[in-house]
Parts: structure tokens; C-alpha cells; sequence
């Protein structure tokens, strides 16, 4: 099993219940955790306030999803608790890190999609970043340029049935061993005068920046419903 179920699977399905409330612009679980693990094994460490943004989809351009601040402060405890662990199995037991994909009962299926979305995000936030390891070459540049390649195959409007089918095949797999390789490389760079990229975020205050980032008060942005 997995250390990410290791905690009790209930909080998981809490979360997910969770993001399911947030409507179409938060993300789904699956999504979330190729998201989170694209946020763990970026070079360059990205606040929480910023990615957990993009990760329930606030915005000044739109309501918030959150009814108050409780609510706010609940669907962040959920999500830290869960990159909490996805950041432990990743520094302490790798061996036992998996990706979470959706499985198509019917069918037997892995829909390993819905993962791939979250981690494109997350290499949107950093694009630069992530370009950049292509030119350390050897393993990190195949893992990044290979990401690179499954997120354009989820992108082409009309791929080729074969070509996909074979990307397909072998995305569950790569996925996993690009993410390992990736966050080898990222353990092996100093972070010595940089934030720890591991510790939690604190809790939303009225008072404080809203995690949006539009600069504002969080009770006179979107905390303001």
C-alpha cells in the first residue's frame, strides 16, 4: 500500500468530497495530486499561497468558493494534510510512491489524464524552471521533455489513435518514474537560504494577503462573501 493511505483514507475522501463542493473551478483529487507532486519536485520552491490558489481555482476575476473563513481554513487543513504526506513518501520511502489515477471499473482502464492536468498546472506556475532542467540533460531532461510529451498528447485536438494508444500505455508508468527521478534531482539541489518548501501553510486570517494574490485583505477580497 501506498504511504499517501497510510493516514486514515476517510480524510482522502473528505478531501475529495471537498473539492467536489468547490464547483468547476477547483480541481479534483486526482488532478490535485499530479499537481501537488509537480509542486514538490519543482526546482525552485513555490508558496503555498500561490499554488493553493490555482488548486481551488481562486481568483479576483471570479467568486470566491469558500462560504466563510472557516471553510477556507477546513478545505486548506485537507489539502496541506495531504501534501504533507505526499512530500513525506517522497523524501523518506519513494519506493512507495504512486501516482493517483482514476480506474475505470468497467473497464479496467487507467485514466491517467485527470493526473497529468494537475501536474501541467503546477509546471505552469514555474514554466522557466522546469525548461531549464532539460539543459542538466541525462534522466532529468528525458523526465521533463517525456512530461512534456504526454501533457501535448492530452492537448492535441485531433491525435493520432495509435500514437496516444501507445502514449497511453506507457504514461502510468513514466509518470511515475519521472516524478522519482525529478525529485532526486531537486534533493540534490541546496535550499540552504530558501524557505522550507515542506512546512505547512498557516491558516487564512481576515487580515492577512488573500491567497489569491491579488494583494488585498483577504476579508476584502474573497473572503468578502
Amino acid at each position: 500500500m501506498a504511504e499517501q493511505d497510510s493516514p486514515e483514507i476517510g480524510r482522502w475522501e473528505e478531501l475529495e468530497q471537498a473539492l467536489l463542493a468547490l464547483g468547476d473551478q477547483a480541481m479534483v483529487f486526482e488532478e490535485l495530486d499530479g499537481f501537488i507532486a509537480g509542486v514538490l519536485v519543482c526546482p525552485d520552491a513555490i508558496p503555498p499561497g500561490e499554488w493553493f490558489a490555482r488548486a481551488v481555482g481562486l481568483s479576483t476575476s471570479r467568486p470566491s468558493p469558500f462560504t466563510g473563513l472557516d471553510h477556507a481554513n477546513e478545505v486548506l487543513n485537507l489539502v496541506m494534510e495531504y501534501y504533507d504526506v505526499v512530500a513525506t513518501t517522497l523524501e523518506h520511502h519513494p519506493e512507495r510512491y504512486q501516482p493517483r489515477h482514476f480506474v475505470d471499473e468497467s473497464n479496467g482502464d487507467v485514466v491517467w489524464e485527470l493526473w497529468i492536468d494537475g501536474f501541467a498546472a503546477a509546471m505552469n506556475l514555474r514554466r522557466q524552471v522546469f525548461e531549464a532542467c532539460i539543459d542538466v540533460g541525462g534522466d532529468v531532461a528525458n523526465a521533463v521533455m517525456g512530461m512534456k510529451t504526454v501533457i501535448d498528447a492530452t492537448m492535441d485536438e485531433d491525435p493520432d489513435p495509435a500514437e496516444y494508444a501507445n502514449i497511453s500505455s506507457r504514461a502510468p508508468s513514466f509518470i511515475r518514474e519521472a516524478v522519482l527521478t525529478l525529485h532526486r534531482y531537486r534533493q540534490a539541489i541546496s535550499f540552504a537560504d530558501r524557505p522550507n518548501p515542506f512546512a505547512s501553510a498557516p491558516k487564512v486570517g481576515r487580515n492577512d494577503p488573500c491567497p489569491c494574490g491579488s494583494g488585498r485583505k483577504y476579508k476584502h477580497c474573497c473572503g468578502a462573501n
